[in-house]
C-alpha cells in the first residue's frame, strides 16, 4: 500500500507499506554487499536509512542454501526493509546471467525479501533495434512474472518500464506496465549510463515519458539513480523511490559528493559538510587515515550528503517551494541548468499534479524568467487568462501602471467603481493585476530583485499584457495610458512600443 501525504509539483511524500516496516518516500536504497561491505549495516541504519537493497543474483550464486534456509533478513543482520535486484546489473554489465526469470523471482520469494524485481533486461545507452529487443523482452517476462508472483503476496514486485533514450519506447512500455495491478511499484531502468556523463536532462525526459502512462497511486522507482544532485529534480517530476552503490564506489576511488558535484580528495583543501565525521575529520586528516577506515569514513559522507538532499527535497515539498529549490540548486552545475530548463519546459505536465494552494500562505521568490514556471505563478496565470475585469460605467481610460509592491498603494474596494480611470497593473512575473485584485494571493506576494529584466522576456510579457488588453470587453471604447516603472524600464518600453503599433 502506498498512502501520498504531501505534494508540490509532481513530487509527493508518502508511506509506502511493506511486511517488515514502513518506508517515508522519497527514500534512498543503498546498495550493499554481503562480501564487501566497508561501512556496516548497523551505521547505515544509524544515518537513517532502513531500507537496502542488495543483489538476488549474487545471493543465489554464492550463498542460495544459506539465504534460504534463514531468510534474507537474517543473512544480513538487517531488520530493516531490504529489496533485491534481480541480476539486471550484471546483465548490464555483462550482457547475461545463467538464470531464468522464473527462477529468480521464487528465490526472492522464498528468501523473504520485502520488494523484489523480476529479471529484466535493461536498456542502457544501445541503439535503437537492441533498445527494442530490451524493452520485448521485459514485457514477456513481465507476463510471465505475473503468474509467478501471486505465489509470494506479502512481497512488493517491482514492473520495470524500459527504453532508455528511444522515448516512445519508454513511453510504449509504460503504457503496457500501467494496467498490471499484480505489481506495487513501477521501476524506471536504466539511468546510470546517463547519469554518469551527467546527461539529467536525458534521465528526466525518460521520468516523464514513463509517468505520463503510470498510473500516480503507485510509487516510482527509479534504478541505479544515486548522485544527490539529481534528487530534487527526479523527485520534481514524480520519482519516489532510488537506489545505488555510488556512495561506496566512489569512496573506494577517493570521490566524495560535493554541493557541486563529485570531487576528488586529493583536491579539497575545506570540506564543508554537515555530517558528524567531517566535524571530526578535516580534509588532511581524512586524506592521511588508513585505507580502510578512510573508506568507511567517505562512505558516510557520501550518504550523509544523500540524506540530506532527501530531507532538502522533503521540506521543500512541505513548504511548496520544491520549484524554488530547483531554481536555487540550479546554478550548482552546468548540466542542473541544463535540467532545469529541461523542466520549465515540463510546465504542461508537473503543473497538473502540483495543489493550487497549500496550508500556510508563503511568498513566491521570483529572479528570472524561468521563475514563471513557478506552480503557484502558473496557477495565477491560468485563473487571469479566463478573467473579465470589473470596469465602472464611468471608466474612459485604463491606466497601465507597474503594481505596487506595498499592500497600502492597492486602491480600497469603496474605490474601484468611482471615477473615469480602471488601473491594470503590470508585472514582469504576473503579467498583469486588475485593480480589484490588487492585495489578493499573490499579487503583492511576489518577492523579486530590484532590477531590470531582460529585453526578450520584457517583449514576451508585454505581448502577453496586450493579448489581454485586447481581450477586454468593449476596449475600444477606451484611451490608453502607460505609466513608466523604474524598476522595470525595458517593460515599460516594450508596451510602449507594441501601443504605437496599434
Amino acid at each position: 500500500m502506498f498512502e501520498i501525504k504531501d505534494a508540490d509539483l509532481a513530487g509527493r511524500i508518502g508511506k509506502l507499506y511493506t511486511k517488515t516496516s514502513v518506508i517515508e518516500t522519497p527514500a534512498f536504497f543503498p546498495v550493499v554487499d554481503v562480501e564487501r561491505q566497508e561501512i556496516p549495516l548497523k551505521e547505515i541504519r544509524e544515518l537513517g536509512f532502513n531500507q537496502v537493497i542488495t543483489n538476488a543474483y549474487i545471493l543465489y550464486k554464492r550463498y542460495k542454501e544459506k539465504v534460504l534456509e534463514q531468510g534474507v533478513h537474517s543473512l544480513l543482520g538487517f531488520n530493516g526493509v531490504i529489496m533485491t535486484d534481480s541480476g539486471a546489473y550484471q546483465i548490464l554489465q555483462y550482457g547475461s546471467v545463467d538464470i531464468t526469470n522464473k527462477e529468480i523471482i521464487e528465490f526472492e520469494g522464498k528468501i523473504g525479501v520485502d520488494i523484489g524485481v523480476i529479471l529484466d533486461i535493461p536498456t542502457g545507452d544501445v541503439d535503437r533495434l537492441a533498445a527494442e529487443r530490451s524493452v520485448s523482452v521485459t514485457l514477456r517476462r513481465v507476463e510471465e512474472a505475473r503468474r509467478i508472483i501471486i505465489d509470494y503476496p506479502e512481497t512488493l514486485w517491482v514492473l520495470p518500464v524500459q527504453g532508455g533514450k528511444y522515448l516512445d519506447l519508454v513511453e510504449y512500455s509504460a503504457e503496457k506496465a500501467s494496467g498490471l495491478e499484480e505489481f506495487s511499484i513501477y521501476g524506471i531502468g536504466s539511468p546510470t549510463v546517463f547519469l554518469e556523463k551527467y546527461d539529467y536532462r536525458t534521465v528526466l525526459e525518460i521520468v516523464v515519458s514513463a509517468k505520463k502512462h503510470l498510473k500516480p497511486g503507485k510509487p516510482v522507482h527509479l534504478f541505479g539513480a544515486g548522485h544527490p544532485l539529481i534528487i530534487p529534480y527526479a523527485v520534481a517530476l514524480g520519482v519516489d523511490l532510488f537506489d545505488s552503490a555510488s556512495y561506496i564506489l566512489y569512496a573506494r576511488d577517493d570521490r566524495v559528493f560535493t554541493d557541486f558535484g563529485v570531487e576528488r580528495l586529493d583536491r579539497i583543501t575545506y570540506l564543508p559538510c554537515r555530517c558528524g565525521d567531517c566535524s571530526d575529520y578535516n580534509a588532511e586528516k581524512i586524506k592521511n587515515l588508513p585505507k580502510k577506515e578512510k573508506i568507511r569514513i567517505l562512505a558516510r559522507h557520501n550518504l550523509c550528503m544523500i540524506k540530506y538532499y532527501l530531507d532538502l527535497t522533503k521540506q521543500a515539498i512541505k513548504e511548496g517551494r520544491l520549484w524554488e529549490l530547483l531554481e536555487s540548486l540550479s546554478r550548482h552545475h552546468v548540466r542542473l541548468y541544463e535540467a532545469f530548463r529541461a523542466i520549465y519546459e515540463m510546465k504542461d505536465y508537473y503543473s497538473k499534479y502540483s495543489p493550487r494552494v497549500k496550508g500556510v500562505v508563503r511568498g513566491i521568490r521570483a529572479y528570472d524568467y524561468y521563475s514563471m514556471g513557478n506552480p503557484r505563478l502558473l496557477s495565477y496565470h491560468e485563473k487571469i487568462q479566463n478573467y473579465t475585469p470589473r470596469l465602472g460605467r464611468d471608466v474612459k481610460r485604463i491606466i497601465l501602471a507597474p503594481l505596487p509592491l506595498d499592500p497600502d498603494h492597492c486602491p480600497e474596494p469603496e474605490d474601484l467603481e468611482k471615477g473615469e480611470e480602471y488601473v491594470l497593473y503590470y508585472d514582469p512575473f504576473l503579467i498583469v493585476v486588475p485593480q480589484e485584485l490588487c492585495g489578493v494571493y499573490p499579487t503583492i506576494h511576489v518577492h523579486r530583485p530590484d532590477i531590470d529584466i531582460d529585453r526578450g522576456h520584457a517583449e514576451t510579457i508585454a505581448k502577453k499584457i496586450l493579448m489581454f488588453l485586447n481581450n477586454m470587453p468593449g476596449i475600444d471604447r477606451y484611451s490608453v495610458m502607460i505609466l513608466q516603472s523604474s524598476n522595470y524600464r525595458s517593460l515599460s518600453e516594450e508596451l510602449e512600443r507594441f501601443l504605437r503599433q496599434l
